[in-house]
């Protein structure tokens, strides 16, 4: 199946006048495909990109004169890295977890270590792995699966598996597919399975583990996880490698042909990002710091097929995780191709790496996003669940009250198979029954026919503040798996 693009049209002006983005300039003369950003504890800032070079710099205000130095060379699609210090990176390539030092303080390591391995390569180009530190001197590694449009090599590294052969993205050799973690010693050992492409993982202020995946086979849309040990997420290739699943069993063709056991085995998505209207392919998910002026403790989650930036409202219900998406920013001055964030060590900005590996334009390097407003963008800052329907908190107060007519809401379900992507199923209409103004800039609404089990569509009328602002935003998606119980 070819891969197509689509320029995507949305309103930006709103966007623009909130955010500052200005694109760094990168080394002359060397593909400026990011695969990964970090910044060591001393403020140097660390690029890796996909071609296999590593660059340090200073960050500069000026975008156009940073001092980049060339650190490290040879890695082979190097998506992940951790910045250990100024003179000491660990990167995941495709192949191993690789640790670069400058010993001789001359800034230009010279001594290269494998810190972990133990995952197979078959030779595809799209087994590519990302990091994020545990908390405790280790990593959660996520590894991805290989693609149907390349070939393997005639001989692969590690176990290979006839069955895991199988499929549109399959996981041939050990452990693709799969989160592994990896402690301070460098000790791999799975964590948990079901993942297509999870282009970047997060390990939140609270201690909870994030990732995204990429719509296709087995993902109806862009599913957003909060992973947990032992768990399988929806994409069956990996389970090969799982110790409990029948060694003489084909995961493929037994949930294939039985989807109500692989709903019963699966965890769901704590939000579905739908394909066009929100987010078309996951990069690394981050959440804000509390320095940072808007929307802090909420998670970014970029956008690595479009000019946008996701912005994820996470709640607990009955004690698991499910929430809304929206836009954090939409604006043709935001490259394509985004798919890793770091905020500067004060908080006050950030940074977004791009590839798309040259399939789309323009979709290629480094930007930095700044606030051009220390208060919120007036926006919806919350959106809770409720019994009969949604407790929506606004980042200003409205200038006028509320009404039905502001609020449209509609509904429907996923269901991920084997077949790329899956069409919105079940539509309905769900008007709303009552509006409840709670305070100032909090109403509570009750739908019509509302249920557990759907994906909630707002779409809001273009309010405005008592300030005088437009809202940001005027499409939200709430992923309703269950509902409070009281």
């Amino acid at each position: 199946m070819k891969t197509f693009f689509f320029s995507l049209t949305f309103a930006t002006s709103l966007f623009a006048e909130n955010y500052q983005v200005e694109n760094i300039s990168l080394p002359k003369n060397c593909p400026p495909e990011v695969g990964g950003i970090d910044f060591a504890p001393d403020g140097t800032f660390f690029v890796v990109l996909r071609r296999g070079d590593v660059f340090r710099a200073i960050p500069k205000e000026d975008p156009k004169n940073w001092d980049w130095q060339l650190f490290a060379t040879g890695f082979h699609n190097g998506c992940g890295i951790d910045a250990v210090s100024k003179s000491k990176v660990r990167i995941t390539q495709m192949a191993d977890f690789t640790e670069a030092s400058d010993t001789d303080g001359d800034g230009t390591a010279d001594d290269y270590q494998v810190f972990a391995a133990g995952w197979g390569l078959s030779g595809n180009y799209h087994e590519t792995n990302t990091l994020t530190q545990d908390g405790k001197g280790g990593y959660y590694l996520a590894i991805g699966t290989a693609s149907h449009n390349g070939p393997t090599a005639e001989h692969t590294l590690g176990e290979y598996s006839k069955f895991g052969r199988r499929g549109r993205n399959f996981s041939s050799v050990k452990w693709r597919g799969t989160t592994l973690h990896c402690d301070a010693q460098g000790n791999i050992t799975p964590f948990c399975y079901g993942f297509r492409m999870p282009n970047g993982i997060h390990l939140d202020q609270e201690g909870n583990l994030w990732c995204g995946d990429n719509q296709g086979d087995w993902r109806a849309a862009t599913p957003f996880f909060h992973l947990k040990k032992g768990g399988f997420y929806g994409h069956p290739s990996s389970l090969v490698w799982d110790p409990s699943w029948p060694k003489d069993k084909d995961p493929l063709a037994t949930y294939r042909e039985d989807l109500d056991a692989y709903n019963k085995h699966r965890t769901l998505p704590a939000v579905q990002l739908p394909h066009i209207p929100m987010n078309r392919s996951a990069g690394e998910p981050y959440q804000i710091p509390e320095t940072f002026p808007h929307f802090p403790g909420q998670i970014l989650l970029p956008d690595n097929n479009s000019q946008r930036i996701s912005r994820i409202m996470i709640e607990k219900v009955n004690g698991e995780f499910q929430g809304a998406c929206t836009h954090f920013l939409n604006s043709k001055r935001l490259r394509s191709g985004n798919h890793r964030i770091r905020f500067s060590q004060d908080g006050k900005q950030f940074y977004v790496g791009q590839t798309v590996r040259g399939w789309g334009t323009p979709a290629e390097g480094l930007q930095r996003i700044t606030p051009l407003k220390e208060s919120e963008p007036f926006d919806i800052h919350h959106f809770n669940i409720t019994p009969k329907g949604f407790r929506i908190t606004f980042t200003q107060e409205l200038a006028k009250a509320i009404t039905r007519d502001d609020l449209k809401f509609n509904s429907f379900t996923y269901q991920s198979r084997w077949t790329y992507g899956s069409p919105e199923e079940n539509k309905e209409d769900n008007p709303v029954t009552a509006v409840k103004q709670i305070n100032p800039t909090t109403v509570e609404v009750s739908l019509e026919g509302f249920s557990a089990g759907r994906v909630y569509e707002l779409n809001l009328a273009d309010l405005t503040s008592k300030k005088g602002e437009d809202i940001q935003n005027t499409l939200f998606f709430y992923t309703a798996n269950q509902l409070p119980k009281s």
